[in-house]
């Protein structure tokens, strides 16, 4: 049994806003509690099972495994079904990475349309989410809508029927609403361009744009006892983002630091350290590809190796050309910033189709 296929006709963006339960009565808050630990329980009990049996492929969980976890945990059919494929998503996913066997932390669930659907609420909330049985407990959650719903909803979003259920580490209960809209088709004409991302002066693309500079400056008058700097810090990035002129852009190349292993940077003092863990790098790039994929730009990932130490210009790579923040060519005298000499690097590599600077013919690496 395979998978089944989304059926609507268009590929869909999809965008997740959270709200929390804080008006919900304590009956209800109790339900939901214990009705979270068992799905933790059972998606836990058909992570292991799955481990277990090296069963890592896309096929969802045959009847017979289905069956056995619903005995087990006296719940539904239709409830074990569901908690059995996100359990499948999350060893692929794992066993993919190559990583050890997952282990189910976080109490949330993903209802379906056979467990839930959401109506207008005639009264003082907004609108209602009816839990409407197959396994989840029977009852309406009155929610009110947030300045974040009501902003997609009236730039052409609609809400999904599925929705995200959980509790948060201050045990606190959430809903997630699911948001959608079809994707724009990407651009077939502009420029390929590339950024470089940089501690200390922002985010510097080949174009000449230069955004969030000012992140450096806010970050270097935190103290170690301040709180919510990273959350100040993930609202600044958002704003400088915000500025960002994609439209004449086709392809974006950025840089791709997945694979780089923790620790490998060498050893910095300690308030250097909890300085660089505030330019949150992994967070700018996934803000960085909803954008580009709202505004139908394709974004590339390239290997980081060298670009800071290559010429744009010759494509001799030495790494006495860079001098701080300056980058002048010993070879042909070519003189730029060095941030901006990275970008124009990826750049290159975004125009001739490469992963890496050593997979380019004019390459020369300079000992």
């Amino acid at each position: 049994m395979k998978k089944a296929h989304c059926h609507s006709p268009f590929q869909l963006m999809r965008r997740s806003s959270r709200i929390y339960l804080n008006e919900l009565n304590m009956g209800k808050n109790q339900t939901l509690k214990e009705f979270l630990c068992l799905c933790h329980n059972v998606t836990q009990y058909f992570v292991d099972l799955f481990w277990q049996r090296k069963d890592f492929s896309s096929d969802l969980a045959d009847l017979e495994t289905v069956h056995r976890g619903r005995d087990r945990f006296h719940i539904t059919t239709r409830l074990a079904q569901a908690l059995a494929k996100q359990a499948k998503e999350m060893v692929r996913l794992v066993h993919g990475q190559g990583k050890c066997k997952p282990q189910v932390r976080k109490h949330t669930v993903t209802l379906y349309s056979h467990f839930v659907n959401i109506s207008s609420f005639e009264g003082s909330f907004d609108f209602a989410v009816n839990l409407t049985g197959s396994g989840a407990p029977r009852m309406t959650i009155p929610v009110h809508t947030t300045v974040h719903i009501n902003k997609f909803l009236n730039n052409g979003w609609t809400m999904a029927k599925t929705i995200r259920l959980g509790r948060d580490h201050k045990k606190r209960l959430f809903l997630d609403f699911i948001l959608e809209r079809p994707r724009p088709p990407l651009k077939t004409e502009g420029t390929t361009e590339g950024m470089d991302s940089n501690y200390k002066a922002g985010l510097v693309f080949s174009d000449g744009q230069t955004v969030a500079q000012e992140v450096y400056a806010r970050v270097q008058t935190f103290n170690k006892r301040q709180k919510h700097t990273y959350a100040e810090v993930k609202a600044l990035i958002g704003q400088a983002l915000k500025q960002l002129d994609l439209s004449a852009i086709k392809i974006l190349c950025v840089e791709d630091l997945r694979a780089v292993r923790n620790g490998a940077r060498g050893k910095f003092p300690r308030t250097l350290n909890r300085r660089f863990s505030h330019w949150l790098y992994a967070y700018i790039t996934d803000w960085l590809a909803r954008y580009c994929e709202e505004a139908g730009v394709w974004l590339e990932r390239k290997h980081p190796a060298y670009t800071s130490q290559t010429c744009s210009g010759c494509g001799r790579c030495d790494k006495r050309s860079r001098v701080g923040d300056r980058f002048q060519c010993r070879h042909c005298g070519f003189s730029v910033d060095a941030d901006r000499n990275a970008a124009l690097n990826l750049k290159q590599l975004g125009v001739a189709g490469v992963y890496g600077l050593r997979s380019l013919p004019s390459w020369n690496h300079v000992n």
